[in-house]
């Protein structure tokens, strides 16, 4: 489903004759959408539907829009071929089911933030083991296992996080068969991923009455508007007169103070009556000490991140002007294969530095190792920039020696494999940068191991859909300065190779700002877990509470 929809492109563009500008528009904001909408879907998992109702929900939307993309292609409103022989066939477009599909799709997309493992990692439960239990065999098939008794959550992630990297590569090996069965055939495309969808569904639903209860638990997020709104209400206040009536929940540290960062969100923690403490938890008028923290954490997060906007706009060439270049050569290589390349360069990227740098850089100093990660993708992205620019001046070369400059639909006399090193970059960037970022957040944001990802894709959302009003930017200033758009109605009548220099531009600003950004951050509010503890994106299985007494001991330091 996903290499269908990442080819949405080459859809609009090959039958449905739009544009280069309209196709990537459209594409631009059906990921923008998808990838911000992933916000307001984490929280409504955290405080109504949960993890299997969302899951179901979104198989439901994303088949239905399918199904409605599948009904959409122009075989069915015109009677001469399988493409659009209109002029303007944008308007044509308008009057088909095509948009209530990717509404619905949008939607669904968000709603599928949730991996299948995080909600196997939901049934999972903790035993705590004996102090003096030893190691036992286990047998999973054909396999043997030494684990020890009580570390059965270790055990049983890693089990299940083998068998999803096995149904993936299934997926992706499908998808490969199916876009070469299916060839030109985009009604069969769409319905197949439709049905499978539902088959999976349906697979789901047969186990639903040995799922586990629904855990509903509160969001970051949500505290940090509480927090906010509670202070507007309370900006009348002197927190530093009131030290004595300040709010903190049972369980809490009694004796944490509030620092004097962002001090007009402390006003939301002061009691103004005896009144106070009757307000029920979770209320828009009080917070406690260490919800106003938290809430201070996320707000320093804001100047970070907005260094990391343009990761998502370089990162949305992959499924709009790259597979335009792709389909625009010889086509000797399949544009899924090029896909799946991306794919396996960024796993191998992110595997690689992890082994390699990760390590050592956290055995020097390893607070900074996410911002160095970061550093690296950003790098990466200027790099391949600069490649797409160069395969593209040498496609329109070729174009331009076999007097097939002035023809939209030729393809360039050139091998695919040309594309191999930008798809690379890419991948590159994304294993670089993308996980950095997801990582940042891990280790600095409360709750990070349900809304790091959540974060990551909300801000790679916001610069795809920056990257619509980028685009036409750069094609304002090509007419006004160079009396011709850089933007055509094809890629062979467009100057990829300049707007690629464009971007490289970006790029660099951005590096020089995200070097000014991250050397005035402070690193030291370390919350979230070391890398090399197992993944677990939207849950947290929580162990027993332990009693644990640590001595401590003098250590010579030279």
């Amino acid at each position: 489903m996903i290499y269908v929809l990442n080819n949405l492109m080459t859809f609009l563009t090959d039958f449905w004759n739009l544009n280069l500008k309209e196709a990537a528009a459209i594409v631009n904001l059906l990921e923008g959408l998808r990838n911000m909408l992933q916000i307001c879907v984490a929280l409504c998992i955290d405080a109504y539907l949960g993890y299997r109702w969302i899951l179901i929900l979104s198989s439901v939307l994303y088949s239905a829009g399918l199904v409605l993309l599948a009904f959409s292609v122009p075989e069915y409103f015109f009677n001469n071929g399988k493409e659009c022989p209109l002029k303007d066939c944008f308007k044509t477009l308008r009057h088909t089911p095509f948009w209530e599909g990717l509404a619905l799709l949008i939607v669904g997309g968000a709603s599928q933030v949730i991996p299948l493992y995080s909600l196997s990692f939901e049934q999972t439960k903790v035993v705590k083991a004996p102090k003096d239990s030893g190691p036992t065999r286990v047998k999973v098939a054909c396999c043997r296992f030494v684990v020890k008794l009580g570390g059965w959550r270790q055990f049983l992630q890693k089990v299940i996080r083998w068998l999803c990297r096995g149904f993936l590569i299934m997926g992706i090996i499908t998808s490969v068969y199916g876009f070469l069965s299916f060839k030109n055939n985009w009604h069969q495309r769409y319905l197949a991923s439709a049905i499978a969808i539902v088959i999976g569904l349906l697979w789901f639903l047969c186990g639903f009455p040995f799922y586990g209860r629904r855990r509903l638990q509160p969001s970051p997020l949500l505290t940090m508007m509480r927090t906010v709104i509670a202070a507007l209400q309370k900006r009348h206040l002197n927190y530093q007169e009131h030290l004595g009536q300040l709010h903190r929940h049972d369980g809490e540290d009694q004796n944490q103070l509030l620092t004097d960062h962002l001090e007009m969100l402390n006003n939301a923690a002061v009691k103004e009556s005896l009144a106070d403490d009757n307000l029920p938890t979770g209320n828009w008028r009080l917070c406690s000490v260490k919800e106003v923290e938290q809430s201070k954490l996320l707000l320093d997060l804001i100047p970070m991140s907005a260094t990391f906007i343009v990761y998502g706009m370089v990162k949305s060439l992959g499924n709009t002007f790259f597979l335009e270049q792709a389909d625009s050569t010889s086509g000797d290589i399949p544009i899924i294969v090029l896909q799946v390349i991306k794919g396996v360069t960024r796993n191998a990227v992110k595997g690689g530095y992890k082994a390699v740098f990760a390590k050592r850089i956290q055995k020097m100093q390893r607070q900074y190792s996410d911002g160095v990660k970061i550093g690296i993708g950003m790098l990466t992205s200027i790099i391949c920039c600069a490649v797409a620019s160069s395969v593209e001046s040498k496609r329109l070369e070729a174009l331009r020696e076999s007097g097939l400059l002035n023809d939209p639909k030729a393809r360039a006399p050139i091998s695919a494999a040309w594309l191999l090193l930008q798809f690379c970059s890419l991948g590159a960037m994304e294993g670089l940068a993308g996980s950095g970022i997801a990582d940042f957040f891990g280790h600095y944001v409360p709750d990070s191991r349900r809304y790091g990802p959540v974060f990551t894709d909300t801000l790679a959302g916001f610069g795809i859909l920056l990257n619509i009003g980028f685009i036409a930017m750069i094609d304002y200033y090509s007419r006004f300065r160079y009396k011709e758009s850089w933007v055509g109605d094809s890629v062979n009548e467009s100057r990829l190779d300049l707007i690629y220099r464009a971007y490289v531009i970006l790029a660099i600003l951005n590096c020089f700002l995200y070097a000014y950004v991250s050397s005035s951050y402070s690193y030291d509010n370390i919350i979230g877990k070391p890398e090399d503890e197992p993944e677990i994106p939207f849950l947290e299985v929580k162990q027993e509470e332990e009693t644990v007494a640590y001595e401590l001991q003098s250590i010579p330091v030279r």
